[in-house]
């Protein structure tokens, strides 16, 4: 049985508590029509309405557009910020605005993965699955064979489909439902085991199902990627302050208006009838008696609280993005900050992204399970989903002149590669590294016109390098060596002859 979890703002404004968690029945249990009516009308009654609000939101359909319309006469602005999408948009594009890479070391197996993720444009599916994500707390990806007997994959929307576990710790997948309906109003879908795929219809006698057709992936064809372990949206928690903030702000569009619409009060004398008509239509209100008074007019002040408005504003708007620990980068300080700065306000998107992550590639392991035991797949099969290596990217602007200091600052205290993994622009530090002794050597050509000098070294018995020995030269000319250490070097250490290694100390000498 599904149990509750509570939520005020839900009970506040559905008069009921959603259910959020995972659909389970005794492990070895056979699909039955009853059994799948029973869970389809489960997921219909208890988690739909959740999906439904939390869609809602990221639609901009707020509240605020429900509320009772006041009388004709007063203001009645009904305004909504657009929170919900503006922290999901923000956040997708950190998280996976970079599409994720796909790593393994056999050349015939990275082909494969290359053309399925081409043929599945996968960035796309994983863009929508991490949304989904975000939006609703979990998503599904639903693979099928294409007509051309391919593997292929879909994002799944958890308010048409939900994965049943059995009852046991390990919530091993069992079964797979996925239902819509037609213009007829008539349900119909299908379900899936680890070997079948059965299709059933809404009939006049109860659910229908169909004969099995078999699939080829060995497991239940789908996969549950999560936001977290809760399953918890990226703004669900926010919805009531984003509530709030869209009747702040639309009371004080209403205020604004009630200024436009000040009435106008004449006392001392008396106005013809036809100005006393409709007080409403024409904002005026005329005071008058029996005593000499003086004539005047002016317009009906009204309590100012617009400082109070934009305090409770301002307050709601920082909670918004301070609690959903997404920051706000349109904010001029953001733009502004330094690297540091800048790395301290986004910690708390980026742990939050960290978290994700390890769903998401926990879900991209199972992807590459699934592949694994398709047999169409022959040049990925068996455990190489094991050896796949997934890395993700945050998709955010560098400092990359901070960090070309800080690489600077690490020379000769670590490796070069290491110094190279601190500069955000290289992707891989070995190839970059292998790129610059090529270069190097190159220039090491250029300068001694072709003379072969990969001299062997007297003292280890090794041919010595381009790089080598131009990095004692480039020493020499930085004076950090002395002529006489530097030319000990390139004739003891190198393996160069001395009338060589003097020719080109003299002549890095005369370039200075």
């Amino acid at each position: 049985m599904a149990t509750h979890e509570f939520h005020s703002y839900y009970y506040d404004a559905t008069k009921r508590e959603p259910v959020t968690s995972d659909f389970t029945l005794p492990a070895g249990t056979e699909m039955t029509a009853e059994i799948l009516k029973k869970l389809i009308d489960e997921h219909r009654q208890n988690h739909l309405e959740r999906y439904e609000f939390l869609k809602a939101a990221y639609d901009s359909k707020y509240g605020i557009y429900g509320l009772d319309p006041k009388p004709d006469y007063k203001p009645d602005n009904r305004l909504a910020a657009d929170f919900a999408y503006d922290i999901t948009e923000t956040f997708e594009g950190y998280f996976i605005g970079v599409p994720l890479d796909v790593k393994i070391g056999d050349e015939a197996k990275q082909k494969f993965l290359n053309e399925y993720m081409a043929r599945n444009f996968q960035e796309d599916v994983d863009a929508e699955l991490s949304k989904m994500a975000s939006k609703f707390g979990h998503g599904y990806e639903m693979f099928y064979q294409d007509d051309e007997g391919n593997a292929r994959s879909v994002a799944i929307s958890p308010m048409t489909s939900f994965m049943v576990y059995d009852n046991s710790v390990l919530k091993r997948p069992m079964f797979f439902v996925r239902y819509v309906y037609d213009e007829e109003s008539k349900m119909h879908g299908s379900f899936s085991d680890a070997n079948n795929v059965y299709h059933f219809e809404d009939g006049d006698v109860g659910f229908v199902i169909n004969e099995p057709e078999a699939h080829a992936f060995g497991e239940v064809p789908a996969i549950d990627f999560l936001q977290n372990n809760e399953k918890r949206g990226l703004y669900e928690g926010v919805l009531n302050l984003i509530e709030a903030y869209n009747r702040v702000i639309s009371e004080k569009a209403n205020d604004v208006e009630y200024f436009a619409d000040a009435y106008m009060v004449v006392t001392g004398t008396e106005l013809d009838d036809d100005f006393k008509e409709d007080l409403r239509e024409y904002k005026l209100i005329n005071l008058f008696g029996d005593n000499e008074k003086p004539i005047t007019v002016q317009f009906l002040a009204k309590p100012n609280g617009d400082a109070e408005q934009e305090n409770l504003i301002n307050r709601l708007e920082m909670l918004i993005f301070k609690m959903c620990m997404v920051p706000d980068i349109t904010d001029e300080t953001f733009s502004t900050a330094s690297g540091t700065a800048l790395k301290m306000r986004m910690m708390p998107m980026n742990n939050l992204a960290r978290n994700k992550e390890r769903k998401f590639t926990k879900g991209v392991k199972q992807r590459m399970k699934l592949l694994a035991n398709y047999p169409a797949a022959t040049e990925f099969t068996g455990e190489d989903w094991q050896n796949v290596e997934i890395t993700m990217h945050r998709n955010m602007p560098e400092d990359l002149a901070a960090e070309a200091q800080v690489a600077g600052a690490l020379s000769g205290i670590v490796s070069e590669e290491t110094q190279l993994a601190v500069l955000s622009c290289v992707d891989d530090p070995q190839k970059e590294r292998e790129r610059k002794e090529a270069e190097q050597n190159a220039k090491a050509s250029a300068l001694t016109d072709g003379m072969p000098t990969n001299r062997t070294s007297k003292q280890t018995g090794r041919k010595a390098t381009m790089y080598e020995i131009t990095s004692v030269l480039n020493q020499r000319r930085r004076g950090q060596l002395t002529y006489n250490n530097a030319l000990r070097m390139l004739t003891d250490e190198l393996g160069l002859e001395e009338e060589r290694a003097r020719t080109l100390l003299d002549d890095k000498d005369s370039e200075e």
